[in-house]
């Protein structure tokens, strides 16, 4: 799905009412919109605190509890961390979600965004089938780490949820994903014979992983490769392929270590 702006419609030549292009030209927005938006929807009933999303995801509120205070302490300014206190943080108020919306610009485009949709489940089933928890990219490091993966990691949603801290700055609404990371076979070179990065379960997963929803870039393709490994699908689509193989130069992706370019 895409959102196409004035600049977008008149670039291709639609022949707009003149009260038209005055009403857009009034109404949008002087600045461009953010090329990466997050919207969380999908509210699951039945979640009111970290004890309830801990009972609907299968996974102990102690440990819920624990990877909330490594996110706070790590990613958080101190004004803005989440209580630690053990009689309290079990009680913030939680929202449980299905769905993230994630605004992309359009591959070579202005003023165009593609909207990529990761659903999370958990243990629900998702169109009365399996349940569905996607796998997404999360940006984990700077453009030099990761291989041909430039900082990117992927990672299995395991939790797309809220959480409100009413009694610190004002209400503040931590919007976060629980998710568990996969591992680089070889740190992310892409293969001589396919071209394509492997990754796999690591072997020892954390249950759970907090991560700013902020972070996460779109979803990930896997091709199934042998078991707990898959190839990443980088061709899936055009950013997903542009953000691999090419780097900030608008060079191919090379392997320094081998001299071989990908193909």
């Amino acid at each position: 799905m895409r959102l196409l702006n004035l600049e977008f419609l008149q670039r291709a030549g639609a022949d707009l009412p003149t009260e038209i292009v005055e009403h857009l030209e009034k109404t949008r927005p002087a600045p461009t919109p953010p090329a990466y938006c997050r919207i969380l929807k999908g509210r699951r009933d039945n979640i009111h605190d970290v004890v309830d999303f801990g009972r609907a995801c299968d996974i102990s509120p102690e440990t819920i509890c624990w990877e909330l205070i490594r996110y706070s302490r790590l990613s958080l300014p101190p004004e803005r961390r989440l209580p630690e206190n053990p009689a309290i943080l079990p009680a913030l108020l939680v929202e449980l979600l299905t769905i993230l919306e994630i605004l992309v610009l359009a591959f070579l485009e202005s003023g165009v965004y593609d909207i990529y949709r990761a659903r999370c489940t958990g243990a629900r089933l998702f169109s009365n089938q399996t349940c569905r928890n996607d796998c997404v990219w999360i940006q984990a490091g700077g453009e030099n780490m990761y291989g041909a993966l430039r900082g990117r990691l992927l990672a299995r949603l395991i939790a797309l949820f809220k959480i409100r801290s009413g009694y610190i700055q004002h209400n503040k609404v931590y919007r976060l994903a629980g998710v568990q990371f996969m591992n680089l076979v070889d740190s992310g070179p892409p293969s001589d014979v396919h071209s394509l990065v492997t990754v796999e379960l690591r072997d020892v997963t954390r249950e759970l992983t907090v991560v700013n929803s902020g972070t996460i870039l779109g979803v990930g393709h896997l091709i199934p490769e042998t078991e707990g490994r898959w190839l990443v699908n980088s061709r899936i689509n055009l950013c997903t392929f542009n953000g691999i193989y090419w780097d900030h130069r608008g060079g191919l992706y090379n392997k320094i270590n081998s001299g071989s370019d990908v193909a």
